[in-house]
């Protein structure tokens, strides 16, 4: 009896000395893991490298054997350890299959975890490991202009790592480059929900990215939206430029007026508020509009282009209207001739002007030619003709 006790005792010491050798490799695996941790920490790559190949070697024993295979733990230590490996590996012919590896073990680690204690290691192998290994990925086809699939990685680190706004304006940034302007607008419009540093930029981007969709609307909606929560004269000059562009000049010219006051060294806001008011047909406020963005800024040539274009077309209705005068009005018909002729000289200096400031500017040399049309001045009319075509 004591013999055959002595042989069973000896048969379960056997098989629990085989449990606990793999038992031991999950062990010997984490010591390594933690060493190599330590080491890399210190910026020792050199000592932790060894550490993380033991740890690698002991891990593939165990997540194979019967007895540690539906060890929770063990596919935790598989999933860090390799990887920490694709980290480290600058090769994606090598280093993919490794992170893949790690993503398998990683779902298997889950899956086994039932009681959730290594949820904590788990969860932080999603924001470390995995979203920095596509983040890398997502940097180093940034860098060699390979946006698309640069934005492919920065997506797959976001679903990682969700809400992290500088990974969202790289995934932002290079789906802009790749033409993928759809997928620009979506992390951009993530992004301007956040308090990311840089969201005055990001909001003008995003208008002008709705611009280039072809949603005039929503570009004015997100530059509106912007100024107001910003107070950014960046993003109000933005709105009134879209609005001008839309046909949207009554209802901003407010808005110019508030920026006007608040920027008066701003030659932009008085010029803009002119437009406004000569596409309305309000063309004395046009002038003093025109006429205040030239008292900021002598040499604005678009704005002597355009107070001229104005005088020149107060002139040319008012001889217009003359001629469409009964033949029994003749005094009606002299006074708007001679204030005709008051509008054409007023008009002159800044037509000269503009075509001094910017000599290349058709809009200025036609508007030049016109006059001396009126004023019947062949020679300078010739003069400016072939300064127009020459720029042909």
């Amino acid at each position: 009896m004591k013999i055959k006790s002595f042989i069973l005792a000896a048969v379960f010491s056997a098989s629990s000395l085989i449990t606990f050798a793999q038992k031991g490799e999950v062990t010997s695996a984490k010591s390594n893991y933690e060493k190599f941790l330590g080491f890399k920490d210190a910026n020792s790559l050199l000592l932790a490298i060894p550490n993380l190949k033991l740890a690698k070697t002991s891990i593939d024993k165990a997540v194979v054997h019967a007895k540690t295979m539906e060890d929770p733990g063990a596919w935790t230590y598989k999933a860090l350890i390799y990887g920490e490996m694709a980290l480290l590996d600058s090769i994606p012919a090598t280093s993919k299959p490794l992170i893949e590896e790690a993503k398998v073990a990683h779902k298997k680690a889950i899956e086994l975890d039932k009681a959730g204690e290594n949820k904590a290691i788990l969860d932080n192998a999603n924001g470390t490991l995995f979203s920095q290994y596509e983040l890398n990925q997502g940097v180093k086809a940034y860098q060699t202009n390979n946006f698309e699939d640069a934005y492919s990685s920065f997506s797959n680190a976001l679903a990682f790592r969700p809400g992290d706004t500088t990974i969202t304006y790289y995934a932002g940034l290079s789906a802009i480059n790749a033409k993928n302007y759809k997928g620009g607008i979506q992390q951009y419009e993530n992004l301007i929900k956040t308090n990311f540093s840089a969201n005055i930029q990001i909001y003008l981007d995003l208008s002008r990215l709705y611009t280039m969709e072809g949603d005039t609307a929503k570009a004015i909606t997100i530059a509106a939206e912007g100024a107001t929560k910003y107070n950014d004269s960046q993003l109000a000059t933005q709105e009134i430029e879209l609005s001008l562009m839309s046909g949207k000049q009554k209802e901003v010219i407010s808005k110019i007026t508030d920026q006007a006051k608040k920027n008066p060294t701003n030659k932009l806001y008085p010029y803009y508020l002119g437009i406004a008011y000569s596409t309305l047909g309000e063309n004395l406020k046009a002038e003093e509009s025109y006429l205040q963005a030239i008292q900021v800024d002598p040499n604005f040539a678009d704005a002597y282009i355009n107070v001229g274009g104005v005088l020149l077309n107060k002139g040319i209705n008012l001889f217009n209207n003359a001629n469409k005068l009964p033949q029994d009005q003749q005094k009606e018909y002299d006074i708007m001739i001679k204030s005709a002729g008051v509008e054409f000289e007023k008009a002159l200096p800044y037509l000269e002007k503009a075509s001094v400031l910017d000599p290349k500017s058709r809009i200025a040399l036609d508007n030049l030619k016109t006059y001396y049309i009126i004023k019947r001045n062949q020679a300078k009319v010739d003069e400016l003709t072939a300064k127009i075509a020459a720029l042909q």
